[in-house]
């Protein structure tokens, strides 16, 4: 199986654990942007409203996706939903062909219908290497 890994992020927590699964599968890495400025404390407020209302983005990718089999999109969560420019990706490829990985503080991914997996890497618990590596072994093992 081909796999890509695509990425959003506005910290960096999300490039850090895409880098980390593109490396165990030998995949190719792409950024999804939206091209907007999400830092600071308005940066933050301005990304919740945008994730709750779900005010749509238009992305570019960085990078080639290359038609793979199964995607593997790791996206942050904001007030509750995927980042606005991880939801307009997944709005073009269909949930059966993606592995969802979800970075939060404290929280999971309500939407989860649909996806070949969703794996949520939570701050908090102090699981994200953990949760890569089930994902990998798991895509391995197929």
């Amino acid at each position: 199986m081909k796999y890509c890994v695509l990425y959003f992020t506005r910290t960096n927590t999300s490039k850090r654990v895409a880098e980390k699964i593109a490396a165990k599968l030998s995949s190719p890495i792409v950024q999804i942007t939206d091209n907007k400025n999400w830092s600071g404390p308005f940066g933050y407020i301005k990304a919740g409203f945008y994730s709750t209302v779900k005010k749509p983005v238009e992305i570019e990718l960085l990078g080639d996706p290359c038609e793979p089999d199964e995607y593997i999109v790791v996206t942050p969560l904001w007030a509750g939903g995927i980042a606005p420019a991880g939801q307009a990706f997944l709005k073009t490829i269909p949930p059966d062909k993606v592995h969802l990985v979800v970075v939060s503080l404290g929280s999971k991914v309500e939407d989860r219908e649909g996806y070949l997996s969703v794996n949520d890497v939570i701050d908090q618990l102090k699981n994200e290497d953990q949760v890569i590596d089930n994902l990998v072994n798991t895509i391995k093992e197929k």
